[in-house]
């Protein structure tokens, strides 16, 4: 994110465009429409127009908890509310193979009832590694996994196995012609029509499932 916005609707918004990384607005605007469809909570999002450029918005969100897993450690935060919620991104990240969900990528804040947790940050996510997709599993390398490591040795074997197969159920459920109709949502220019050709195929290849 180079830029916060003030957009029409009176709301601020985290921009992000194609100067950094050509896909990434098709990354966030992708990897955002599966996530809602995973069941996976996200900021809200929109296209945005920044002075004739098209590019991806996340709705500004405030209220993020800092150091929320030490919060967590020491039981300001009870752990039992963020499990679920962290279950269902990080499924979602090894889909998309988003090795950049470091633990402030977590976005966890106080609700009425309890915290939650919403994920943010896909710019590394997807055609960030092209298409196909590497093999997982992910390198230990990568945040993603590194992070994770370091949340479980704070709290144990945490993972919500009941969340992670909710989440495969429904991305198995996504067919070609829904992924079709995500891409044609966005502005073209954010996608080459060979790129658009080829997550097609992947979507509807057996490596997809697997």
């Amino acid at each position: 994110c180079r830029q916060v916005c003030r957009c029409d609707d009176g709301s601020d918004y985290a921009i992000k465009e194609a100067a950094t990384i050509r896909t990434m607005p098709h990354n966030e605007w992708l990897c955002a429409m599966i996530a809602e469809r995973a069941g996976i909570a996200a900021p809200s999002f929109r296209i945005v127009d920044v002075l004739g450029i098209q590019c991806f918005g996340s709705r500004w969100q405030a209220g993020e908890e800092q150091n929320w897993w030490i919060q967590a450690h020491a039981g300001q935060i009870p752990f039992s509310d963020l499990a679920p919620g962290i279950s269902r991104v990080l499924a979602l990240d090894l889909f998309v193979h988003n090795g950049d969900r470091h633990l402030n990528n977590y976005f966890v804040h106080k609700q009425r009832v309890g915290f939650s947790v919403l994920a943010m940050d896909f710019g590394r996510a997807w055609l960030f590694n092209g298409m196909p997709l590497p093999p997982l599993p992910m390198r230990p390398s990568e945040n993603t996994i590194g992070d994770f490591r370091k949340l479980k040795r704070l709290f144990g074997n945490f993972v919500v196995m009941s969340e992670v197969k909710d989440v495969c159920y429904r991305l198995k459920s996504i067919n070609a012609s829904e992924v079709e109709g995500f891409i044609s949502l966005h502005p073209k220019d954010w996608l080459h029509e060979s790129e658009r050709d080829a997550i097609v195929t992947w979507w509807k290849s057996p490596a997809r499932i697997s």
